[in-house]
């Protein structure tokens, strides 16, 4: 779509460069050269002696004052004109290799080339600083497309030659010399999925004479995939004839990845909220039900909403992505004296946890150490609690979590005759959300629990 009208024959190779540093203006090299043009000039005029005689003696004296003028500025200008006046008085006016006195038609000679050169160096000057404010515009533009990862680009539609700019062929990770020269070539660069759209895109633009704006993936040499965004637009002639494209090339690879990112969190975040509300409105459905007053239902679900908050703090820590095991035990038994090595003993791996893992181990452990001080080894002062845990592979290979609270020298426990909401709670975080297993022991010298929880590294 894009070349079907296009000879086959044309070839094509062009990249814009930058412009060629000009000689630093009134330098000793630009004085040196403004010397050498005369030298050159006069050499050349004196060898058309023996073909136009003395006729016009400043003829080849004028390109040497625009040389130098345009490659040295004002003063090698000037300085040229000087040396052209000199040297043509005494080689080429009467008597020759000597300055003699002029006559009137050597004076007005020397008078008109005066004013024809002063208005040559005036005018190339004029030039030359154009010339270097536009070198400037250009250095300045290069670097803002080099800082934006932005590219320019030119089609000639009628030739099929395609001409970048420097910071295009970095928007492609190419070298100078390997840019695409004509419309295959490019194409060769796009997703392979992208190049019907792509073409598409662009013959409807040529087609509608309209502006365009797309977005593609680019396939760099060494596989690296780009996401490109282009804008551009048609140029024709008087008669309708489409004779080039421009456009600009725009990275827009971290963009798109942060576009993905940004989706995938809010979709996390909302599977996370849902998740989370659910949690409290069971916890609120199943404490109500389980307390005897309003009072106790409100020590009782406060108590546990501040266990699931105390997770959640260590969560937000790492962004949602993972908690250590020991710092949620740590959180869950801080109100209830805290690890202190002495009465509260935890011992295990360094074992990094799920954010639904920690938030359902979490909940479990806040149960556990709440009936520990209520009715447990925590209820009294010689009472002492021990929590430790392990890794260790099951028959398939996959990591298993290892957790044994054990409490001792506590008030004697006796399995409950009904289950109560805590005990329930506990069976449903490790059993039903987290698919383990527990095994409750009311031993008379006090309650131990065994957890075994799969695991998978968060």
């Amino acid at each position: 779509m894009w070349n079907h009208h296009i000879p086959s024959s044309h070839k094509a190779g062009l990249v814009l460069t930058r412009y060629t540093k000009l000689v630093p203006a009134n330098s000793p090299l630009a004085m040196g050269m403004a010397v050498g043009c005369v030298a050159v000039a006069t050499a050349v005029r004196l060898a058309l002696t023996a073909v136009i005689g003395p006729t016009a003696p400043f003829i080849t004296m004028f390109p040497a004052v625009l040389l130098a003028a345009v490659i040295g500025g004002l003063w090698p200008g000037l300085l040229a004109i000087v040396l052209s006046i000199v040297a043509t008085w005494f080689f080429l006016f009467t008597p020759r290799m000597d300055f003699g006195p002029l006559s009137a038609a050597d004076v007005t000679s020397v008078v008109f080339f005066m004013l024809g050169a002063l208005l040559v160096v005036l005018v190339a000057t004029s030039m030359r600083r154009a010339v270097e404010r536009l070198g400037e515009a250009q250095e300045k533009l290069l670097a803002a497309l080099d800082a934006s990862s932005t590219g320019t680009w030119r089609w000639d539609i009628q030739r099929d030659i395609i001409e970048w700019d420097p910071a295009m062929a970095n928007v492609f990770g190419l070298g100078l010399k390997k840019t695409p020269r004509n419309v295959e070539e490019f194409a060769s660069l796009i997703h392979p999925e992208d190049r019907d759209y792509a073409r598409t895109v662009i013959g409807d633009a040529i087609k509608n004479g309209k502006t365009i704006e797309y977005e593609f993936r680019a396939v760099l040499p060494e596989g690296e995939e780009r996401w490109i965004y282009d804008r551009s637009r048609p140029v024709y002639d008087p008669e309708g004839k489409p004779l080039y494209m421009i456009g600009a090339c725009l990275d827009i690879t971290s963009r798109k990845k942060t576009e993905e990112r940004q989706s995938l969190l809010i979709h996390e975040l909302n599977h996370r909220v849902k998740n989370t509300l659910a949690t409290v409105q069971s916890l609120a459905i199943q404490t109500m039900r389980s307390s005897p007053s309003p009072e106790a239902f409100q020590s009782n679900f406060m108590a546990r909403l501040m266990a699931l908050s105390a997770t959640h703090d260590l969560l937000t820590q790492t962004y949602w992505e993972s908690a250590s095991l020991s710092e949620v035990i740590e959180a869950e038994l801080r109100p209830h004296g805290g690890i202190d090595g002495l009465r509260i003993k935890a011992r295990g791996d360094a074992v990094r946890l799920k954010p639904q893992q920690a938030l359902s181990l979490g909940l479990a452990f806040h149960e556990l150490a709440t009936n520990a001080t209520k009715y447990g080894a925590l209820s009294s002062s010689q009472g002492q609690l021990s929590i430790t845990w392990d890794l260790e592979a099951d028959a398939a290979g996959k990591r298993q979590l290892l957790v044994h609270w054990h409490e001792q020298d506590g008030p004697p426990v006796a399995k409950p005759r009904r289950q109560g909401f805590g005990t329930r709670l506990i069976d449903r975080s490790i059993v039903h959300e987290l698919g383990g297993a527990i095994e409750m022991d009311y031993a008379s010298t006090g309650l131990e629990c065994r957890m075994r929880v799969p695991l998978t590294s968060p």
